[in-house]
């Protein structure tokens, strides 16, 4: 959201909110994390994750209230932020405490809405870097390539875990993330279908965003290279300068 006609006072409340959403994102990606290199899976339904998304929602419907209070147009604000604000529903919290019996295709996807919270916390990190510029550009996609492996990689360890020969340990699957990402390929080839969807998906994702970095250092080279030859142009030598004195004194 765009701070339009916030006072100072605004400003510095959603800096704080800010804050709150990053911690309780990265609070998410850390139990997630520990779940599946301790236990080796993802369990949603485990009092701590239980616990830690209650928390984490409810920092998020905070964010979205005030920022809607702060909102000049609420209707416009609610239209472009309704993705936020179902990422704000502690899903799996309402299921577990209401005793719902759901299908459990429905249960393995609103599993994966926490997911979606630790991504917002690395928007909102990539958002504080960004001002339209050539750096700050490079900052989000090294955001996005980081977040991208990583949680791939956890994806593939639970899937290949077991099953694949290859994936013995964590640093296995993050190894094939890597090289995968880079398009240099590793020992490791996915068995599973998931595995194999991921690695289609991380091998296109490498090949679209890795020029990217070269791109930049050109960017880089050449903007460098500009401001050198202005600053020289705009520099007389030593004799240009003499002879301009010398046509002062005879004038």
């Amino acid at each position: 959201m765009k701070d339009i006609r916030l006072t100072p006072v605004d400003k510095r409340i959603i800096d704080w909110l800010n804050i709150l959403v990053l911690l309780g994102s990265l609070a998410i990606i850390a139990s997630l994390s520990y779940d599946i290199l301790t236990v080796g899976r993802y369990r949603p339904d485990s009092p701590m994750t239980l616990t830690i998304q209650l928390v984490v929602c409810s920092i998020f419907i905070l964010d979205f209230l005030v920022r809607w209070v702060i909102a000049p147009r609420k209707g416009r604000f609610v239209k472009h932020n309704f993705l936020l604000l179902l990422f704000s529903i502690p899903f799996l919290n309402i299921v577990h405490y209401a005793q719902w019996n759901i299908p459990h295709e429905l249960h393995y996807l609103l599993g994966f809405v926490p997911l979606l919270r630790g991504g917002y916390g690395l928007v909102v990190i990539t958002r504080w870097f960004t001002h339209r510029s050539a750096t700050s550009l490079m900052v989000s996609y090294l955001a996005i390539l980081t977040a991208t492996t990583y949680f791939t990689s956890l994806i593939f360890f639970v899937a290949e875990r077991g099953l694949n020969p290859d994936v013995k340990t964590y640093s296995d699957a993050l190894w094939w993330a890597t090289m995968d990402l880079t398009t240099v390929g590793s020992n490791i080839v996915a068995v599973t279908p998931v595995g194999k969807i991921l690695s289609v998906f991380l091998a296109a994702a490498g090949m679209m965003m890795l020029p990217i970095f070269t791109v930049y250092i050109t960017d880089r080279v050449v903007n460098s290279r500009s401001q050198a030859a202005g600053h020289q142009t705009s520099t007389p030598t030593g004799d240009s300068a003499e002879q301009a004195e010398q046509k002062q004194g005879h004038v």
